[in-house]
């Protein structure tokens, strides 16, 4: 069994295990950007809807929560049997003033309340707060990363059969972070083409609104340095860094520091010398250096 698997089952031995007349045991699912998180609630909520109970879905941008009642309201208050489906709820609790958050908490926290089961990008400081709404209110889940015998479980019969034993295709893998999206982007790519690069550019293509908004989301140093960095090799120093951006050293070594604070890159090697940095997104440093 998976690790994808075990967690699915996992989920599903905790909503079996709710008893009624009592308060649920609401979960969280956690975990890196593109490892498929909202694909996981997506397949939770398609089973308990096939077992004959209410779902009530919300989906990241949210867009029309902006209160406790938002979310309250749609939820049929009648039917004992309901879930709560909230994807990115880190992001929607930051939209949310504090008393919102404690109504949405009153709410879900008395007997024969909806369970909810939530995502977030990982830990959102809300979940570890004990002064914050949401402190302690959840079972947490970390989704793993994908690895090689994921793959059979996520791509099409076609797809994998074709793949599963070409070399290409799995050098590339490890450098796609476990991200479900480029890693099935890039399978469906290979099936129109047979050029690793071009299926690479098609994915990048595919990506190129989510690598824009995310570069003009930052200020104009930290712009400068992710840009230094990425026309180096797969990694590359301070020294180098300072040099491909043009930044003074002070400056250099201030945005490295807040890229990688952010989670944006990563140091390689020994942290009191010879340290190097590397871009965490292979596809988005591939952006970069073109454009």
């Amino acid at each position: 069994m998976t690790k994808r698997q075990q967690l699915k089952k996992s989920v599903f031995d905790i909503i079996d295990s709710n008893r009624p007349n009592s308060i649920p045991q609401h979960l969280l699912i956690s975990g890196k950007e593109g490892t498929g998180k909202t694909c996981i609630v997506e397949i939770i909520a398609s089973e308990l809807l096939s077992r004959g109970f209410k779902v009530t879905k919300f989906l990241y941008p949210h867009c029309n929560v902006v209160a406790a009642d938002d979310i309250i309201n749609k939820v049929d208050v009648s039917n004992n049997n309901n879930y709560i489906i909230i994807d990115d709820f880190d992001k929607m609790l930051q939209s949310l003033p504090n008393d919102e958050q404690y109504r949405l908490r009153a709410f879900l926290f008395k007997k024969n309340a909806p369970m909810l089961i939530a995502t977030s990008t990982e830990l959102y400081d809300g979940f570890a707060d004990y002064r914050m709404p949401f402190y302690d209110a959840f079972r947490v889940f970390h989704i793993p990363e994908l690895e090689y015998e994921d793959l059979e479980d996520i791509l099409p019969k076609n797809e994998y059969e074709a793949l599963k034993n070409d070399e290409t295709f799995l050098d590339v893998l490890p450098k796609l972070g476990g991200n479900l999206n480029y890693i099935c982007s890039l399978a469906t790519a290979l099936q129109g083409c047979n050029s690793m690069d071009v299926a690479i550019q098609s994915v990048i293509a595919q990506n190129d609104r989510y690598f824009r908004l995310l570069f003009s989301g930052l200020s104009g140093m930290l712009q400068r340095t992710l840009y230094g960095l990425a026309q180096g090799g797969e990694t590359a120093s301070s020294a180098e860094v300072q040099h491909l951006s043009g930044l003074t050293a002070a400056n250099t070594a201030s945005g490295l520091f807040r890229l990688e604070k952010q989670g944006i890159i990563s140091r390689v090697g020994d942290k009191k010398r010879n340290v190097s940095y590397r871009i965490n997104d292979y596809l988005l440093r591939k952006w970069l250096k073109k454009t």
